[in-house]
């Protein structure tokens, strides 16, 4: 859709909201606590886990890799399902079964002696943490925000940035004082104590229920905002993709490319960060690597707290492109770096160009499709990024290993695929009505 004329919004005086507390702004927290609690299945705290996993188990890079392949890519396939799921059920009914489910994933990691089990650990940490409550997330504040929707995205990734920043180091200190199996016990029952009661209590679907609408604002207001900005899509009440519908359309791969790409190479390179920065002769690589992923998400913050207000009011088709442009500089430092600076450099740049995808790539996913399916289409989506993240160490190890112990040429192929990738995001249009 087109978000190119913003000014023209002020033309007419805003109208009042429809409630003095709007329930939506308690939704926000919810959305922004379940995303941080993604954590122990993101790779930035996995990665932290790399050299335990390799000296206690007996792994090379290469299984390990493969082992976070294969269960990152099987946790890919059941996403869809949990959005269709929460179509019918809810995201809160859904959110409690994701949540106790990821405390036992954790607690399987917690257990696993050998590669077998600690690929199921990774498949369900993978399936129920990075992909489902992740997804359920941001499903839930689609179906509480449009026009504002960008803003608040923005304000739910901040603030999974910020505890990003500080989970590697963490998660290091945990390990150490502990050990890495205990750590991980900690940390999936940390996920259940937080989240489950705020299921119980404060979680609501959608305004609807309740008697509220979209942004707390009159429908009459929402249908001048799509005149002004000529959507061609809406509520569900005007337009509603199926995904079948969605994924058919050019806009729907524009928009969702950018993030697979991103999800993959920057999986890669924190994945494999200890090792990058061990064969560039790094000492205390375990450290750096924690600090190399830190500074990520410092510059994901302010990145996403930047990106998000701009997200609302600039087109996609601008905003796409200078990500994967920002994603392809990334990949160039990382494959040249020879020290720590370097390196944090490279992971720098990723989280401005992955702040500004977050940003802009959901919003309008819900924007341009509507929100009846939108469980089911950002299920799919998150399937397509978290198969992604799968891929990346795995074909990133490989072509180290082909190129005789370089990361730099896989790197570099990665950063050439970003650029054709950003060229292609530059089309992204509102797509069609679709015909019934």
């Amino acid at each position: 859709m087109s978000l190119q004329k913003p000014a023209q919004i002020s033309t007419e005086p805003p109208l009042k909201p429809e409630s003095s507390f709007y329930f939506g702004w308690l939704m926000l927290p919810v959305a922004t606590l379940m995303t941080i609690c993604t954590l122990p299945g993101q790779t930035v705290v996995v990665s932290q886990f790399n050299t335990a996993f390799r000296t206690d188990l007996g792994l090379t890079k290469q299984s390990l890799s493969l082992a976070y392949l294969i269960g990152t890519l099987t946790a890919s396939l059941p996403l869809t399902y949990v959005g269709k799921v929460s179509d019918n059920l809810g995201p809160r009914v859904t959110t409690a079964i994701v949540v106790a489910g990821f405390t036992l994933a954790c607690l399987t990691v917690a257990s696993a002696h050998n590669i077998a089990a600690l690929t199921l650990g990774f498949f369900m940490i993978r399936f129920l943490g990075q992909g489902a409550l992740g997804m359920l997330g941001s499903h839930l504040l689609a179906l509480w925000f449009e026009r504002r929707l960008a803003t608040v995205e923005s304000i739910k990734h901040a603030g999974m940035s910020l505890a990003g920043a500080a989970s590697p180091l963490v998660v290091v200190w945990l390990i150490s004082a502990t050990t890495w199996r205990s750590a991980y016990a900690i940390l999936g029952i940390t996920v259940a104590v937080l989240i489950l009661p705020l299921v119980a209590t404060l979680f609501r679907n959608r305004p609807e229920d309740i008697g509220q609408h979209l942004d707390n604002e009159p429908p009459e207001y929402h249908d001048r905002w799509h005149d002004i900005h000529e959507a061609k899509v809406a509520p569900e009440a005007q337009v509603a993709f199926t995904l079948k519908q969605a994924r058919s359309t050019l806009a729907f791969w524009c928009v969702s490319l950018p993030g697979i790409l991103s999800g993959l190479v920057g999986t890669a390179m924190l994945f494999h960060i200890q090792p990058i920065l061990e064969g560039a002769g790094v000492e205390g690589f375990v450290r750096a690597g924690a600090l190399s992923a830190t500074w990520w998400s410092i510059v994901l913050f302010i990145s996403i707290v930047v990106s998000g207000p701009i997200a609302d009011r600039v087109h996609p088709g601008i905003l796409l492109p200078i990500s994967g442009l920002l994603t392809a500089l990334s990949i160039v430092i990382m494959a040249l770096a020879q020290s720590e600076i370097a390196v944090i450099a490279s992971m720098a740049v990723f989280g401005a160009a992955q702040g500004i995808a977050i940003s802009t790539s959901g919003p309008t996913i819900a924007r341009y499709f509507g929100r009846k399916h939108h469980g089911s289409i950002r299920g799919f989506m998150t399937t397509l990024m978290v198969a992604g993240t799968a891929l990346g160490p795995y074909l990133i190890a490989i072509g180290e290993q082909l190129s005789g112990g370089s990361f730099r040429p896989p790197l570099l192929a990665a950063a050439a695929v970003a650029v054709l990738i950003a060229a292609l995001s530059a089309k992204t249009t509102t797509p069609p009505t679709p015909q019934e």
